[in-house]
């Protein structure tokens, strides 16, 4: 018989915050399925899609890690009846049997693993000590990730399951290729904390594993599980995979640095900055949970990494993931806690990817951009941007002065809910953030800056769809230069130019009195035009500025040479000489 479960339970397993994506989902959403069984098909699908019935059976496009699907299925169990339990229990506390054990050199842990059969490990044994290479990595990875978690960074050691398989933490090596997972960690018990167990893959070398493969996949993924063993000891409930993950997959990377597995999940968080950070606990459907990494390592780098420890500590003794409790934490080390961080936070991915600047992410170069709402603003016409944001969530509104004088108004509303609002004055080589308190900020002489963007951060903690409003208007007047006494075209920076860096000249100009069109324009020693500015109405002050990056029209690097730069005020000119220097 289908036995619907209540919404509060489909929300434990995410359900309800995604369109349905597998067919096992699908099948629930349907009514097809019962959640109990859809929770257990996902977690044997994870682990071995043939397990499956076949209409269920669905290669899996990623690997992922496969605990949340265990945490799903441990959490529900108090809300099920006793067959969900001992269904469970097959998949669960029923450990793997292997052939051969081994104690790992510290004798923290002992590694199961077969030399034969369909779960077997590559039995080369290098160095004749009877245990095959791979075992012998395993096993030293485990170990110096012990030491790095535990004793280095000061985590408690993962809870004791009481002298099952021996006294050591164990860990089954198996072929994960047959479902979707890198590795599962298995909570064996409901109820806040738990001992646990990990599996690991025989070989890491399915075609399923696509971005990180093979023995660097052995040892992200260890680093990675390991840490779920030790969150289990803290908290263990479904409401905080998302933060499972989010310090697992940072985890990696804290580690070995130099595998860069999380960049394959940045995309799908950086992509939708207006959802919330703890938004859904499903995988499957996309990285989100797993970009959420970025938050983690947002923490390492700009508090220490003292502080993701200090917010698993918090949850343990609360007994649950509220982000009140990450509020509470980050009150201690930063004034305005939880709303002030995420403010913050989401300044700092603006700095990503082309944006990228040294005071933020230290990788932040290898990032994707996260999306501008691009505004355009004309004379006597006001510009308009509306959304609304989840909890936690960000947008950024961009606005490019394209070369005309003048300043912009902004006036910031919302009707409800909590705002953290900054200014970034974005130039070819600085960056000005502001913090703004007030709902009306002007910005002068804007034609300064490349870009001029505004972030907006829902201080909330929880809540869907707070709506805000933001109105610009252009001002051609508006301009805190002083006024020039003669115009001018000064000299261009740099001079010479190396066309092949990632410099732009800046062409600096005063007016004397406002212009109706302006122009600047490259032309070669022959008189060739090579490139232009369109017109442009200028305010009669000092510092106007032209960006251009050593490209003719067509997008293409100019060749060594003299050139010359050539302002045109209204139908009188003046120029400057440009050395160009190519490789």
């Amino acid at each position: 018989m289908i036995r619907r479960i209540g919404s509060a339970l489909a929300l434990l397993w995410g359900i309800a915050h995604v369109d349905a994506e597998t067919l096992v989902e699908k099948a629930y959403e349907a009514g097809q399925l019962d959640l109990g069984t859809a929770l257990l098909y996902q977690l044997q699908g994870m682990r071995d899609r043939t397990e499956l019935p076949i209409a269920y059976r669905e290669s899996m496009p990623h690997a992922f890690c496969g605990t949340p699907h265990v945490v799903h299925a441990v959490s529900a169990l108090p809300h099920m009846d006793a067959d969900y339990a001992r269904r469970l229990g097959k998949l669960v506390q029923r450990r793997p049997s292997a052939d051969f054990s081994t104690v790992s050199p510290s004798g923290r842990f002992r590694v199961h693993y077969d030399t034969e059969g369909s779960e077997r490990v590559d039995p080369t044994d290098s160095n004749a000590n009877g245990v095959p290479d791979y075992v012998d990595l395993t096993m030293a990875v485990l170990d110096s990730v012990w030491v790095l978690q535990i004793d280095q960074m000061g985590y408690s050691p993962p809870p004791e399951d009481g002298g099952v398989d021996g006294d050591e933490y164990d860990v089954y090596i198996v072929d994960l290729g047959r479902g979707g997972a890198y590795g599962f960690t298995y909570p064996e018990r409901a109820g806040k904390t738990s001992s646990s167990y990990l599996e690991i893959d025989n070989d890491y070398a399915n075609p399923i594993y696509q971005q990180t493969k093979g023995l660097d996949a052995l040892r992200v993924t260890i680093a990675h599980e390991f840490h779920h063993a030790i969150q289990f000891g803290y908290y263990q409930g479904s409401d905080s995979i998302w933060w499972q993950e989010s310090t697992s997959t940072w985890m990696e990377e804290v580690v070995y640095p130099e595998v860069d597995d999380y960049l394959q999940y940045l995309p799908s968080f950086l992509g939708a900055p207006h959802r919330a950070l703890n938004s859904g606990s499903r995988v499957g459907a996309d990285f989100h949970i797993y970009g959420t990494s970025i938050f983690s390592l947002f923490l390492d780098q700009r508090y220490g990494p003292h502080v993701n420890r200090l917010i698993w500590e918090e949850i343990g003794r609360r007994g649950n993931a509220r982000l009140e409790h990450f509020n509470r934490m980050l009150l201690d080390i930063q004034p305005g806690g939880l709303s002030v961080a995420l403010s913050q936070f989401a300044v700092w991915n603006y700095f990503t990817g082309l944006r990228a600047r040294e005071a933020y992410y230290a990788e932040g170069y290898k990032y994707p951009l996260v999306p501008t709402h691009d505004l355009e603003v004309d004379d006597g016409v006001s510009a308009r941007d509306e959304y609304d944001l989840d909890a936690t969530a960000s947008a950024y509104v961009r606005l490019q002065p394209r070369l005309r004088g003048g300043g912009i108004h902004l006036k910031f509303s919302a009707e409800r809910g909590s705002w953290q609002r900054h200014l970034l004055l974005v130039g070819a080589d600085s960056a000005v953030v502001q913090t703004l308190n007030d709902e009306q900020t002007s910005v002068a002489s804007w034609d300064q800056y490349r870009e001029v963007v505004m972030v907006i951060t829902s201080g909330e903690e929880s809540g869907f769809a707070y709506e805000y409003a933001l109105e610009v208007e252009y001002d051609p007047q508006l301009t805190d230069a002083p006024p020039a006494l003669t115009s001018v075209l000064r000299p261009p920076m740099p001079n010479p130019f190396y066309a092949g860096s990632d410099q732009e000249v800046r062409i600096v100009f005063d007016l004397a009195e406002p212009s109706r069109a302006t122009r600047i324009s490259v032309h070669t020693a022959a008189g060739q035009l090579i490139w232009q500015t369109a017109p442009a109405s200028r305010a009669a002050r000092q510092g106007h500025s032209v960006l251009w990056d050593g490209r003719n029209a067509a997008g293409k690097r100019v060749a060594s040479g003299i050139y010359y730069l050539v302002l045109e005020v209204d139908g009188r000119f003046a120029s400057r000489p440009l050395a160009i220097l190519r490789d």
